[in-house]
C-alpha cells in the first residue's frame, strides 16, 4: 500500500534508499548512458522539452518513492534535477490546464474557464490575445514543435502552427483511439465507463491524427500512438539540435481508452485487475518513450543545455476504475481536491541545477513560461501579466513567504498558502479548510477552529473571483461525487 512520507523519507527514496525506489542502469548511473554520446557544447540559450502526459495520478510514478508503477526513465529526469512533491496545475481538467501551461497565466483570468468538448464548443479555443510560449520564443530564434494532444481549439485560428509552433503532429480533441484494436499484438481493455463512450473502431472528428500547417490527415491507425509521438519527438530533436529548440511533447497516455501493446501488458501479470494492469502498462510504454527522448538529447550532446519539465495535465479520473486505490492523491480529476490538481512534476537543467532530490516548495505549471523566458533572455524583463515564478529559484531556495496558489472554475474554488488550503463551493454554499501537512487526505475541516485563517483565505478567493471576466463558453455540468470517501463537487 502506498503511503505519504515525510520530507526525509521522500528524499531518501529519491536517493535510492531501501524503501523501494525502482531503478535501472540508466537511472542509477546517468554518466554511463552518455558514454558514447557527442561531447556537450555549451549553448547561449537552453533547449526546452516539456513532456506533458494525460490523467496521470501523483503516485503513479516511482520518482517519489514506493509505487507499484516503475518509471525508470521518468525517474532519470528527477535524478538529474528535482522532483517537486507539491507540483500543481492550473486546473483539474485537460484543456483549461493546458491553457495555463502554454501561457503562464491563470486561464480563468482570460475567460478560459471550462473544458472544450471533443467536437469543439463553437468558437472555443485559446484566445488569440494570449501568447503561447512558442510565440514568445520565436523572436528569440527558437524553433518549436507541438507533438501529440492539442485541445486548445479546433478552429483554424487556434491551430498550433498559427499559435507560434513551426510544426505539429497530433490531434486537436481531448481524446482519441491509440490504435486500431484489430491490430495484431494490441490489448484493448474495457472499463466500467465505456458504455457511455464511442466504440474503438475509428478515429472521429478532431480525434483524427493530422500534421503540418495544412492539417493533412495521417494514415497511421495501425501504429500505436504513444510510440508515434515518441518517434516524432526524437525526429524533431535530431533535426533541431545545434540551434535552440522547444519541443512540446503532449502524450495522451495514459488517458482513456485503455489500449497497449501486448508486450507491455505482459510485464505486469502480477496485477490481477485487467483495467489497472492496462493503465500501468500504458504508463510503461510512455516511460520508454521518455527514455528515448532523453537518450536522443544525450546522443546529440545537448542534454546539459536542455530544460526538461515533466508533468501531468491533471490527476487521475476516478470514473474509469484504474486509479491507485491506496493513496489520497491518486484520483480527483474534475475536482479541487489535491488528487485533481497535484501532479507528478519533475524539473531538470543540468547546466544550471544540481540534483536536489525531493523539493516540497509548491510550484505551478504556470511557472514553466517565466522559467524558460528568463533562461532564454536573462537580462530582459519578463512580460507583464504572467502568473508564474521561476522554477530554478523554487528548486534552489525555499521562499521566505509561503506562496499563495489559487484555482477556480465557477462554482468551485480553492486557495492554498503554506499548509492551509481552503475549498469553496458557491452553489453548495460550503467552505472547508484543511491542513495539508497533518491531513493530506483533506478529511478534517478546520473552518470552525481556525476562523481567522478561513476568513483570510476567503477574502483572497473572493477578491480574485470578483476580477474574473465572464467565461468565453458555458459550463458543461457539475456533479456531486465521492472520491476516496470524501464528498466533493465535480466541475466539467
Amino acid at each position: 500500500m502506498c503511503r505519504l512520507l515525510g520530507r526525509a523519507g521522500l528524499a531518501a527514496l529519491l536517493a535510492g534508499g531501501s524503501l523501494g525506489l525502482v531503478a535501472t542502469a540508466d537511472f542509477a548511473n546517468p554518466a554511463q548512458a552518455r558514454a558514447a554520446t557527442k561531447p556537450p557544447v555549451q549553448q547561449a540559450q537552453p533547449n526546452v522539452v516539456v513532456i506533458l502526459v494525460d490523467d496521470l495520478g501523483w503516485p503513479d510514478v516511482s520518482s517519489y518513492g514506493r509505487s507499484d508503477v516503475p518509471t525508470p526513465n521518468i525517474d532519470r529526469i528527477a535524478k538529474s534535477g528535482v522532483a517537486f512533491s507539491s507540483g500543481y496545475v492550473a486546473a483539474s481538467v485537460c484543456a483549461v490546464s493546458r491553457a495555463g501551461l502554454l501561457t503562464g497565466r491563470m486561464p480563468a483570468s482570460f475567460g478560459f474557464t471550462y473544458n472544450i468538448n471533443d467536437e469543439g464548443n463553437e468558437g472555443a479555443g485559446l484566445p488569440l490575445a494570449e501568447k503561447t510560449l512558442a510565440e514568445r520564443l520565436k523572436p528569440l530564434g527558437y524553433r518549436s514543435a507541438a507533438i501529440g494532444k492539442w485541445h486548445q481549439g479546433s478552429a483554424r485560428q487556434f491551430y498550433p502552427t498559427n499559435r507560434g509552433f513551426d510544426e505539429f503532429f497530433g490531434f486537436l480533441a481531448g481524446e482519441t483511439v491509440y490504435v486500431d484494436p484489430a491490430t495484431p499484438g494490441i490489448v484493448t481493455t474495457p472499463t466500467k465507463a465505456d458504455a457511455n463512450k464511442p466504440p474503438f473502431t475509428q478515429r472521429r472528428g478532431n480525434g483524427v491524427i493530422v500534421e503540418g500547417p495544412d492539417a493533412r490527415s495521417v494514415a497511421n491507425f495501425d501504429k500505436y500512438l504513444t510510440t508515434e509521438i515518441t518517434d516524432r519527438a526524437v525526429d524533431f530533436i535530431d533535426r533541431s539540435a545545434g540551434k535552440p529548440f522547444f519541443a512540446y511533447v503532449a502524450y495522451n497516455a495514459p488517458h482513456w481508452p485503455l489500449q497497449v501493446p501486448q508486450a507491455y501488458y505482459d510485464r505486469f501479470a502480477h496485477i490481477k485487475d485487467p483495467v489497472r494492469r492496462t493503465y500501468v502498462a500504458m504508463i510503461a510504454a510512455m516511460d520508454d518513450g521518455v527514455g528515448k527522448i532523453l537518450d536522443t538529447l544525450e546522443r546529440k550532446g545537448v542534454r546539459d543545455d536542455t530544460i526538461i519539465v515533466f508533468l501531468s495535465d491533471n490527476g487521475c479520473p476516478e470514473q474509469f476504475g484504474f486509479c491507485n486505490p491506496d493513496h489520497p492523491w491518486s484520483w480527483g480529476k474534475f475536482t479541487y481536491l489535491e488528487g485533481g490538481i497535484r501532479v507528478p512534476f519533475l524539473f531538470s537543467w543540468p547546466r544550471r541545477l544540481k540534483p536536489g532530490g525531493i523539493v516540497d516548495t509548491p510550484v505551478s505549471s504556470m511557472d514553466i513560461v517565466p522559467t524558460v523566458l528568463k533562461a532564454a533572455q536573462p537580462k530582459a524583463p519578463l512580460p507583464k501579466g504572467l502568473d508564474g515564478q521561476d522554477l530554478l529559484a523554487s528548486a534552489q531556495h525555499p521562499p521566505r513567504t509561503p506562496r499563495m496558489l489559487i484555482w477556480g472554475q465557477e462554482p468551485v474554488f480553492a486557495v492554498r498558502q503554506g499548509p492551509l488550503k481552503l475549498w469553496r463551493s458557491q452553489d453548495w454554499n460550503q467552505t472547508h479548510l484543511y491542513d495539508l501537512d497533518n491531513d493530506p487526505a483533506e478529511r478534517t475541516d478546520l473552518s470552525g477552529t481556525q476562523a481567522e485563517a478561513r476568513e483570510r483565505l476567503e477574502r483572497v478567493m473572493e477578491d480574485w473571483r470578483a476580477k474574473l471576466p465572464k467565461p468565453l463558453w458555458p459550463l458543461h455540468t457539475t456533479r456531486k461525487v465521492v472520491v476516496d470517501g470524501r464528498e466533493t463537487e465535480w466541475v466539467y
